[in-house]
């Protein structure tokens, strides 16, 4: 194999259908999504699935690169763009951002390898996107409602000792009683509130929850999930959840919905590239 050919690999955004073609066409033509090298978008079609790809330099995806933060985000928006773009005339299955094949053979091969599972898919998530639901909470609100509520918390509050270091080490045990607390009905809200909202979904999928240094909010965030929604279910979704914020707002919880996005947490596992 030349050295021209070992250099260059195939980037795979997404799967979709023939639907894609003329947009995958419109993207080739347009300079503003490439980055550095001017790698157009192109399409693999096999069976009535269409792979969009670009053709790339291996060497580009080096650790030293994947842990630069600038070249790794404008990387990935242009990913993001990329299917957005496709997602908005066919059903996709996006593939999570560095997804890398050696030559178009060995995607092609991949492709015939999983063609049932990726066709299947396809059709499930024809007009669907992902929508997310985060729920944030405002900690001593929530403490307060809880200890008021709690007729232990409350008769141990009522019993405390006059005496500063008796009343100081009381205290800490009944915080301490508050935070359980908290964190057990914290756990029946997530399951309650899970369980409503995917009755009025297609499909729903926990997430994992960030950090106020990830989310940038000040709030702690409770609540982390993504549902599959289509035309005919978002408003009755929409509606459930605010029925949900009503019920929640009184001890801090402030619900959020996000989207839509390209279905990526209700994508099949295919497996990882042949090496």
């Amino acid at each position: 194999m030349s050295d021209s050919v070992a250099s260059t690999g195939i980037y795979l955004y997404c799967l979709a259908r023939i639907d894609c073609l003329a947009t995958v066409q419109t993207l080739a033509a347009q300079k503003g999504l490439s980055v550095d090298t001017d790698y157009g978008v192109a399409a693999l079609p096999s069976a009535g699935v269409v792979a969009v790809i670009s053709e790339v330099l291996l060497s580009e995806f080096s650790e030293a690169n994947l842990q630069d933060l600038s070249w790794l985000g404008e990387r990935a928006l242009r990913h993001e763009a990329v299917v957005a773009r496709i997602m908005a005339v066919s059903p996709v299955l996006p593939v999570k951002f560095g997804t890398l094949y050696h030559s178009r053979e060995s995607l092609k091969l991949f492709m015939d390898q999983h063609h049932g599972a990726i066709d299947q898919a396809l059709d499930k998530l024809r007009d669907k996107a992902e929508w997310s639901v985060k729920g944030y909470l405002v900690g001593e609100q929530a403490r307060n409602i809880i200890a008021t509520e709690d007729p232990d918390i409350q008769a141990r509050r009522a019993a405390m000792s006059p005496s500063p270091g008796v009343r100081y080490l009381q205290q800490k045990q009944l915080d301490s009683k508050i935070d359980a607390a908290l964190e057990g009905a914290l756990a029946r809200i997530s399951h309650d509130l899970g369980e409503a909202l995917a009755l009025r979904a297609e499909g729903a999928a926990a997430l994992r929850l960030h950090a106020s240094a990830v989310t940038g909010r000040a709030e702690r965030m409770v609540f982390n999930s993504g549902y599959l929604l289509g035309p005919d279910t978002i408003d009755d979704f929409r509606s459930a959840l605010a029925e949900q914020q009503e019920a929640y707002t009184p001890i801090g919880l402030s619900l959020e919905l996000r989207g839509p996005w390209p279905p990526y947490n209700f994508c099949p596992e295919l497996g990882s590239p042949p090496a």
